[in-house]
């Protein structure tokens, strides 16, 4: 083999040398700009996961929370006249609407726990006034009105009078002296602690056509265990 064609044959083996280098070169300077932009990344999502998790409630951090009551009151739930108390089950999570269950009457029969608070959340979607409430308060009760600037709070402490409160609605527990108001289209709140076992009817003292005096409708039954 002349010299010439070994010549050759090195100048081609430190070309392809020289480009290997070169990539290898490129390939870690992507590689660690790369790891440079997951740490960012990773860092801002580790952020992220902080905010995230600092607004989920602790699981433990408030047992009360699952003692919670939800319950609407609709209008015309079973029909012409026919409203009620309904639980969200009986509606399968969807927004209950006036008649959506003609003939039907829902179990709203509520099951809580002696000795533990009971927070109730009953939203009315009725927007009938059907009679002006006065009375003194026995259990303290909030009621939310949705404005155009967020729901406004308006308290209510024990003690204290309500003078003619337009309503629609009351949740009244005669065996137990509650009597809350609940007036049109609004959010009432309030909590609760069953102190005695057994059987309680919950209902609406409003004259609110034939559903009031109807189990499953605007009666219910509080079972306390």
């Amino acid at each position: 083999m002349t010299d010439r064609i070994l010549l050759g044959l090195l100048l081609v083996a430190l070309i392809v040398a020289t480009a290997s280098l070169a990539q290898t070169f490129v390939l870690t300077i992507a590689v660690t700009d790369q790891n440079g932009h997951i740490d960012q990344l990773a860092s801002q999502f580790g952020d992220l996961a902080g905010i995230v998790s600092s607004l989920i409630p602790k699981q433990n951090a408030s047992p009360a929370q699952s003692n919670v009551v939800y319950l609407y009151v609709v209008p015309d739930f079973g029909g012409s006249t026919y409203d009620a108390f309904v639980l969200p089950q009986s509606f399968s999570g969807n927004t209950p609407n006036a008649s959506s269950h003609s003939n039907t009457a829902p179990d709203n029969n509520i099951t809580v726990t002696h000795g533990v608070p009971i927070k109730f959340i009953i939203s009315n979607i009725d927007t009938a006034i059907l009679q002006n409430f006065t009375n003194q308060v026995s259990t303290p009760f909030t009621i939310y009105n949705d404005t155009a600037s967020g729901q406004v709070a308006i308290q209510y402490t024990q003690g204290e009078t309500v003078s003619k409160l337009p309503i629609s609605h009351t949740f009244t527990v005669p065996d137990l002296q509650i009597d809350i108001p609940i007036p049109p289209d609004t959010m009432v709140v309030f909590t609760y602690t069953f102190n005695t076992p057994g059987v309680y009817s919950y209902l609406c003292t409003t004259p609110c056509g034939p559903g009031m005096g109807l189990a499953g409708y605007m009666l219910g039954y509080i079972t306390v265990t």
